[in-house]
């Protein structure tokens, strides 16, 4: 089902110039010398390690602002507009940074990874990703035309309503077996599958349980597109214990695990012990594609009324220490300060006085908001080492074991910022 034309969604004409520039980089750094390219990356994530694993969300102080008074002046000079707009562009954000921060300009270089080799792909009619949000089709798309054609049948790893499986089934009309723990997607894709008359077939599976190791096969090529966390290190074990022949895995969410220490995945990594918490891996996936107008409203009137009601606490209790809440419904971006803090105040069992100046604690909430989004861009700075880092770990992993491991990117990251490819094939 391979043919000559791009499909409608073409990859941006940028993104393919970038490819061509990055090569001979990808020859000579990233297929052949995984190991060197994560040794002199953690070796530049130690000496630099003051800068991000201290969140400035959660402490007034941090333990590079000593050092760096002129930074600091700087980054309070900032506006909000100016702060928002360089935690969106990393180019501009290093530019910012390079000539006070050490080892930035050789960080962003090693953070720098090749776009994977694109094949053709047929058109499909529109009709076949209608409903389809038109970012996640230029993924799904993206990502299919880093697969080559292979004979072997198709597993689909934390599938969803398996939009990815349908394609690939289209363009290699190869068997898929998909899996998905949600059962209302499980119906909706093997209705879709009965249909269209596809080749697909969905099971309801808990991957982290023992029932998933019936549909790890030796002779398979498996996908997962945006598998979170210990849900992909649990397929990445599988698939090292299975020998399975092929593996594209697109990682995500690196934090959403049950151990709060993560414990690196390669021999390498063990070796090297950086120890990374769960905060220090989200910072990993802390870049994203901009949200709505509302959404960027409501995310930050809850961040202001969480500042607010901390420094309300720690006059209220004396505890000088961030008091960090559980997450919160979505309807408490809308709320009311008073009844925010009234209610933050009783999931941690403290009694507000009656005579609390509100404006005051919303004032200082607004104020902290705005200090904390300018000093937390240096933590910013090194999103992308960490992610690159953790997949990295992943890639080692696979290649100690025997595969022959590519390590790239496989969409422009204004398509989705988690746009790293790990690809895996046994000789």
């Amino acid at each position: 089902m391979r043919a000559n034309t791009w499909s409608p969604l073409k990859i941006a004409w940028d993104f393919q110039c970038h490819y061509l520039i990055n090569c001979f980089y990808y020859e000579s750094l990233i297929m052949n010398n995984l190991r060197e390219h994560f040794n002199a990356l953690t070796t530049l994530l130690l000496q630099t390690q003051t800068y991000w694993r201290s969140v400035a969300f959660h402490h007034a102080e941090l333990p590079w602002m000593a050092q760096h008074p002129t930074l600091v002046t700087r980054l309070l000079a900032l506006s909000l507009a100016q702060t928002e707009k360089l935690a969106s562009d990393a180019s501009t954000l290093l530019t910012f940074f390079e000539n006070e921060i050490s080892g930035a300009t050789k960080l962003a270089t090693l953070s720098n990874l090749p776009v994977l080799v694109h094949n053709p792909l047929a058109t499909v009619n529109p009709r076949f990703y209608a409903g389809m949000p038109g970012r996640k089709w230029q993924q799904i798309q993206a990502f299919a035309a880093c697969c080559t054609d292979s004979p072997l049948p198709i597993l689909e790893w934390c599938a969803g309503k398996s939009y990815l499986g349908f394609y690939l089934q289209h363009l290699q009309q190869n068997k898929v077996n998909a899996l998905e723990w949600d059962a209302d997607l499980v119906q909706q894709a093997n209705s879709r599958a009965k249909h269209s008359d596809s080749n697909l077939h969905s099971h309801q599976v808990d991957v982290l349980s023992a029932d998933v190791l019936t549909h790890i096969q030796p002779l398979q090529q498996v996908v997962a597109l945006h598998a979170c966390g210990e849900l992909h290190e649990r397929l990445l074990k599988l698939c090292v214990a299975q020998k399975v022949q092929q593996l594209h895995l697109a990682p995500c969410c690196y934090h959403k695990r049950q151990d709060e220490l993560y414990q690196p995945l390669s021999h390498q990594g063990e070796k090297l012990n950086l120890a990374l918490n769960k905060t220090e891996l989200h910072t990993a996936v802390m870049e994203t594609v901009t949200a709505g107008a509302n959404v960027q409203r409501q995310r930050k009137h809850l961040q202001i009324m969480r500042l607010g009601f901390d420094c309300l606490q720690r006059d209220i209790t004396g505890n000088q220490q961030f008091l960090d809440l559980p997450s919160l419904p979505a309807k408490w971006a809308r709320a009311d300060f008073k009844d925010f803090c009234f209610h933050c105040a009783d999931l941690k069992n403290i009694t507000l006085p009656l005579d609390i100046n509100w404006q005051h604690y919303q004032q200082l909430g607004e104020q902290r908001f705005k200090q904390v989004s300018a000093l937390d861009l240096v933590r910013f700075l090194f999103r992308r080492p960490l992610e690159v880092w953790l997949a990295l770990d992943r890639a080692l992993l696979l290649q100690e074991q025997g595969y022959s491991v590519q390590l790239g990117t496989f969409c422009p990251s204004h398509v989705t910022p988690r746009n790293i490819l790990i690809q895996a094939y046994l000789p």
